[in-house]
């Protein structure tokens, strides 16, 4: 094994150790003050023994710190500052810890000290902890949803667009991707494989695994290779762990790097777009495909969102401060004989629901009535359900509805004269269900829409 690997190795354990320090030197301080206030007595050698371990347990954190810190994933900068920190309060606990052994009455001199150096001790540690936060979690990690503080400000945000026909294809749709998802472990404060997204010009440098970006040619991009990996592989980024990017979001960077060469100006109106990615366009950034505004929702109330996720459901916001929501019941984790949960929790919100997965979820045809009047529902997944046509006649009052997906379910080719009323369906999908290519032929002849798709 080469001797950095070793040297990552043993420093990868530095998260874990250095919560020791903390709670050792803490509760030492803590005993001390409350001998001297009266509420303790006796505690002399509890207080001995566990600034002792406070003092070993940083020296094995700083050790490994050390370690971890060859590895190049932070900001040198940042990195220096919180490996100070941490010498200064080993330092200073280790010098009263000196002390306390030492002395046993103190003289008024020495209790200014030795109390200072615990003072010192505990400042220090705050320090070195916030230090080491910010390297781990953002400089913002703390004050991000604080109140009349000002916020960090990105060099490549862009205004809010309007218009879908205007919008920067990298700036704001990719930039906006990868600072939501992949910046909390590749910014300017930490860099994970040397990499960074805080700039075009880290972009254009990439990290230590090879082409970032290759333009015109996704396969060849590293970026694009380590999103598109199947979950649980070692690579895939995000990592195990954290949501990884949806099918729209790689489909969108994957046309930023093919379709648009990988320029950081184009606009979408520039180039010719594929009408699934101008649709995951629209989608993304709350617009319409003609350029209106999508969605005005107001505000959900956090109770609402805290029950679905509680329950299972994924729930993400498709736009920053859009209020409208991605929601997910993970294919089996439904209870079925509880359903009607699930479905009088998705009510409380179902003005903000817009993309609706519920895949394999025990859903029946009494049940498909709930999803009646939701008014801005564009994208609707019933996959695997027991659902018949009787079910899809209780379809109605989804104004805006472009997609359906009922693959392996019951439904034949007369539910289509029910669906062909729905204003805005463009496309439903019926793989494994009692509509045959046959079917399918002869429904196109008839009809312009909704198209019917088969996996056939």
């Amino acid at each position: 094994m080469e001797e950095s690997n070793l040297i990552l190795f043993f420093g990868r354990f530095h998260p874990l150790i250095v919560h020791l320090p903390i709670g050792f030197l803490m509760i030492g301080a803590l005993m001390e003050v409350a001998e001297r206030l009266g509420w303790l007595s006796n505690v002399r050698p509890a207080i001995i023994f566990s600034l002792l371990l406070g003092v070993a347990s940083a020296v094995a954190a700083s050790v490994l710190g050390y370690m971890l810190g060859t590895s190049g994933d932070y900001a040198p900068d940042m990195l220096d500052a919180h490996m100070w920190a941490g010498i200064i309060t080993m330092g200073v606990a280790a010098a009263a810890l000196l002390l306390k052994t030492r002395w046993v009455d103190f003289t008024k001199v020495q209790t200014q000290l030795y109390l200072g150096l615990l003072a010192v001790m505990m400042i220090a540690m705050s320090a070195t902890g916030h230090l080491g936060g910010n390297m781990t979690h953002g400089s913002d990690y703390l004050t991000k949803y604080a109140p009349f503080i000002p916020k960090p400000v990105d060099p490549l945000a862009r205004p809010k667009v309007t218009d879908i026909q205007q919008a920067q294809i990298f700036g704001d749709v990719i930039h906006p991707i990868m600072r939501d998802r992949c910046m909390s472990c590749h910014s300017s404060e930490k860099q994970k494989g040397k990499l960074s997204f805080s700039s075009i010009e880290e972009y254009l440098k990439g990290g230590e695994s090879g082409d970032l970006i290759v333009a015109g040619d996704a396969s060849a991009s590293e970026l694009f290779k380590r999103i598109s990996l199947p979950a649980g592989h070692d690579d895939i980024m995000p990592p195990e762990g954290k949501e990884p990017l949806t099918e729209e979001q790689q489909l969108l960077i994957k046309f930023w790097i093919d379709g648009a060469g990988a320029n950081f100006d184009t606009l979408l109106s520039q180039v010719e777009v594929p009408e699934e990615v101008m649709t995951a366009a629209s989608h993304y950034l709350g617009l319409s495909g003609d350029g209106e505004q999508m969605l005005a929702l107001d505000s959900i109330a956090p109770k609402d969102l805290e029950q679905l996720r509680l329950m299972g459901f994924e729930v993400r916001e498709l736009a920053a401060g859009s209020y409208a929501l991605d929601v997910t019941l993970p294919s089996g984790k439904a209870n079925p004989s509880d359903i009607m949960r699930y479905l009088d929790a998705l009510d409380k919100v179902r003005e903000h629901v817009v993309w609706l997965a519920m895949d394999d979820s025990g859903l029946s045809d009494e049940y498909l009535v709930h999803f009646a009047g939701y008014p801005n529902l564009r994208s609707l997944k019933l996959s695997n359900n027991a659902i018949t046509d009787a079910g899809i006649k209780q379809l109605s009052g989804l104004p805006v509805l472009e997609k359906l997906n009922l693959y392996g379910t019951g439904v034949t080719v007369s539910s289509m004269d029910h669906l062909r009323r729905l204003p805005a369906l463009q496309v439903v999908y019926v793989w494994q269900t009692g509509i045959d290519e046959e079917a399918i032929h002869e429904w196109h002849l008839e009809h312009d829409k909704p198209r019917l798709v088969s996996g056939s």
